[in-house]
């Protein structure tokens, strides 16, 4: 497994557990108790005639230099590969480097000692057993404290303290420019995208910030990832600007980082579709139970449109049945609770917030597009057994929860019913009701192997692999909204199978356009590596996830590849699709003209 490692809380940690060793061992060595000086050994084999305070400061420096070796050690290759607490992983790792001390290292040390080889000092015999137990017994002590200690300090190697500003290398921002492309741009039509990661939810009740652009290291390299993206002959690239460090208090923002990247997009002939809130908040804003954020996102996104007023394309909040899911029902992430009335009020908030981020941003850009980027998620019933068919059912229809608010489409009695009874107010319902933010919509969709899920007989939900696939999926979304639709994230855990997934996806787009569904583009998701993004950073543990187009020293993987000639194939072709302009007005359109059918 490959791994995220932070060398400075590695070598800290390994340094910590030493030095713990040593504050245990020198007082009951003072104390006249038969404990092992693994100090004294060092320093004096390297100095064996020098005084006690110089060979304690060699032997010292030793002992703390193996120990930030072998704590560099745990973590490239053992931390968080038990499902243990930390101090315990810690302990047990100390079982790998004690026994290389107690039954080679230190028979060596002992053979090779001048003092032992000249009788100064006595010879303990092989493995220290000549005079009992106690000096491969102390060593053993001494082994168990320092791997405690190790584990206790080195977790979390991603992410950062919400209480502290991250230590994010930002480029010196250097003076604006006027930018005159050379050319017109060419005209929105069929959209080959690929992503940023961007996730930045929290963890430990707010406390810890998991954020994926410092973890994948997009902070340092952005220059590096735009370029990728030209060079893989992209013009779209879903971007997620960091909205905590932009936005860290009220009414105050922080464009430095942000105005370096756009001009650098636009330079490159990148269009961005910016994804605005993705999965997190500013920690002033605490989380998505908080009713104020609907109204400080809004604030956020006008700012964002009257700075940035070349862009267009918008996603407002990216995927707000799985942040409203496992932020407020699964547990995971910012408020981690785990009740229905949580779950009700996080889907209220952020449908809500995009609504009027929507409504914000038409009206400094009328001709701004939204990509409403949300999970493709399918249940399917085990069994005829009344019961778990109702609980497939049910959850059938509350993915559709946020998507039905956000484009004001009329749900089911018992599901206005479910929203009631777990916080919504009737009249929250019918402002929703009231809305149309819709008519410059795609409706865009994700698609993973886990997003089709088998309901067992206890009731629970289970990953089910790959059965329909995204072209039944996505129908069904396109027949209950009725919006042109785009691919907005997929990938594959396996590298060595992500080209085979990548064309099966794209020929499910492709069945998807020859049945008549408009859809106006395709995305691999995303450009780079993700961390910890198999358990859904529900844990900051540095597992690098082989996902990208490229890994993170930023060399192509076999997706990547693969992604570059599936573009150049096809693009010359798709060039005569019709424009999202074209695509938009049709849809609306025949939306006016069912509207008015159904009223006939």
């Amino acid at each position: 497994m490959i791994r995220y490692v932070a060398y400075r809380k590695a070598v800290f940690a390994g340094i910590a557990g030493a030095i713990a060793w040593e504050v245990v061992a020198r007082p009951l060595i003072l104390a006249g108790v038969p404990y092992f000086d693994i100090v004294r050994t060092l320093g004096t084999l390297a100095l064996p005639h020098a005084r006690a305070l110089a060979w304690w400061t060699a032997g010292m420096s030793l002992h703390l230099l193996v120990g930030a070796i072998w704590g560099v050690f745990y973590a490239f290759f053992f931390w968080s590969m038990l499902p243990l607490p930390p101090i315990l992983q810690g302990f047990l790792f100390a079982f790998v480097p004690m026994p290389l001390a107690l039954f080679i290292m230190h028979p060596q040390f002992e053979l090779m000692h001048p003092l032992v080889q000249s009788g100064e000092a006595p010879y303990s015999g092989l493995f220290g057993f000549s005079g009992g137990l106690q000096e491969p017994a102390s060593i053993a002590v001494g082994h168990l404290i320092w791997g405690a200690i190790l584990g206790l300090v080195y977790v979390r190697p991603v992410g950062y303290s919400t209480q502290r500003s991250p230590r994010l290398k930002f480029e010196t921002p250097k003076p604006a420019r006027s930018i005159t492309p050379d050319s017109e741009p060419p005209e929105d039509r069929f959209m080959f995208a690929t992503g940023i990661e961007c996730s930045y939810p929290t963890l430990d009740g707010g406390r810890w910030r998991m954020d994926e652009m410092a973890a994948c290291g997009h902070y340092r390299h952005w220059r590096t990832d735009l370029a990728l993206v030209h060079d893989l002959g992209l013009r779209y690239l879903r971007y997620g600007p960091p909205l905590h460090l932009i936005n860290p208090r009220r009414g105050h923002y922080d464009w430095a980082f942000l105005d370096e990247v756009a001009a650098e997009m636009r330079l490159l002939g990148i269009t961005p579709i910016m994804d605005l809130c993705h999965f997190g908040l500013p920690d002033w804003l605490e989380n998505f139970q908080n009713p104020e954020a609907p109204h400080a996102l809004a604030d956020y996104a006008r700012a964002f449109v009257e700075r940035y007023d070349w862009v267009r394309f918008y996603t407002p909040v990216n995927e707000m049945y799985v942040c409203a899911k496992l932020s407020a029902l699964e547990g995971l992430w910012n408020e981690q609770r785990r009740d229905e009335h949580a779950f009700v009020t996080a889907t209220l908030h952020l449908a809500k917030a995009s609504v009027l981020m929507m409504q914000t941003i038409a009206a400094v850009r009328p001709d701004a597009v939204f990509v409403n980027s949300e999970s493709s998620e399918f249940f399917q019933p085990c069994c005829p057994d009344p019961k778990v068919r109702r609980k497939a059912d049910f959850e059938n229809q509350r993915r559709f929860l946020a998507l039905d608010l956000l484009y004001a489409r009329g749900m089911r009695e018992d599901m206005r019913d479910y929203l009631v009874q777990n916080g919504m107010p009737a009249e929250e319902y019918e402002w929703f009701m009231q809305q149309d933010v819709g008519a410059r919509a795609i409706l865009g969709l994700d698609y993973y192997e886990w997003n089709e899920k088998l309901i067992n007989a206890d009731g629970d939900a289970q990953a089910l692999g790959e059965l329909f696939g995204w072209y039944v999926i996505a129908r069904q979304y396109y027949e209950r909204y009725q919006r042109p639709m785009m691919h907005t994230e997929t990938n594959r855990l396996d590298a060595r199978d992500a080209p085979r997934w990548l064309w099966r996806q794209w020929h499910n787009v492709q069945l998807m356009r020859q049945s008549g569904v408009p859809i106006v583009g395709f995305t691999w998701y995303s450009l780079t590596d993700q961390v910890d993004w198999d358990i859904a950073l529900r844990e900051p543990l540095g597992n690098i996830n082989p996902v990208g187009l490229f890994d993170l020293n930023r060399d192509p993987r076999l997706a990547g590849l693969a992604y570059k000639h599936l573009v150049q194939l096809f693009e010359p072709d798709l060039r005569l699709a019709p424009c999202v302009e074209t695509v938009l007005n049709e849809a609306q359109h025949l939306k006016i003209s069912e509207k008015r059918r159904r009223h006939a």
